[in-house]
């Protein structure tokens, strides 16, 4: 499903966008309150978890409901992919192992309004 399929306004994205009906036939969005899901066979769960075959595997990795939160986020905002974090640690950990490489430096200004973890992240030095 790519936005380009949908003139739809930001209301009804954030409501509809990147839902996938189950068989089950449901109306309304699953909710997939589930911490692991079951595999046919040892093989097909090895598979998943080494990346060969995509597929959930663990809630903390994949899940369908955080997965329809992303692609709705990434339509709001008009981007390809969104990715939800567990935190805001996570996300700002996340941001960081992204764009910085060894040896870069961040400055963090150090005001109430940022995260006390982030405030000691951002201090650690070697």
């Amino acid at each position: 499903m790519s936005i380009n399929d949908h003139d739809w306004d930001d209301a009804t994205l954030a409501i509809r966008y990147g839902y996938q009906r189950t068989e089950q036939g449901e109306h309304s969005e699953a909710m997939f309150l589930t911490s692991s899901f079951v595999y046919d066979s040892a093989e097909q769960a090895a598979e998943r978890f080494s990346g060969k075959v995509p597929g959930n595997i663990y809630s903390r990795f994949t899940n369908p409901t955080v997965a329809a939160f992303e692609r709705r986020i990434a339509a709001l905002e008009g981007g390809e992919r969104a990715v939800a974090t567990g935190s805001g640690m996570a996300a700002i950990l996340t941001m960081c192992l992204g764009l910085l490489n060894a040896g870069d430096h961040v400055v963090c200004w150090f005001v109430r309004a940022v995260f006390l973890a982030q405030r000691k992240f951002c201090s650690i030095s070697t």
